[in-house]
């Protein structure tokens, strides 16, 4: 994995860490409804979402570049890649 891309995995996953924990603190101290809940684990999913689609890009690059893949193939496939993970 790229030096950059792992550190931002990482801060990623902390920030999600946080949100979880956050959640917990939440429905542990007050009165939430399901709704609510549903809302702040709706955002939880669409991080992880997009953390797993920076793994992907990540991932692809690295393997592409290591097996002679042209620049344009490896920017069609990053954007095949932001089309499916939107």
């Amino acid at each position: 994995m790229q030096r950059e891309n792992k550190r931002e995995v990482i801060r990623r996953l902390k920030s999600v860490e946080g949100h979880v924990r956050g959640i917990v603190k939440m429905m542990e101290e007050q009165d939430v409804t399901y709704a609510e809940v549903v809302q702040q684990t709706n955002a939880v999913f669409s991080a992880v979402r997009r953390i797993n689609a920076l793994l992907l890009k990540d991932f692809i690059e690295e393997r592409a570049i290591s097996d002679g893949a042209s620049e344009e193939t490896v920017r069609e496939m990053l954007k095949a890649v932001d089309r499916v993970t939107r």
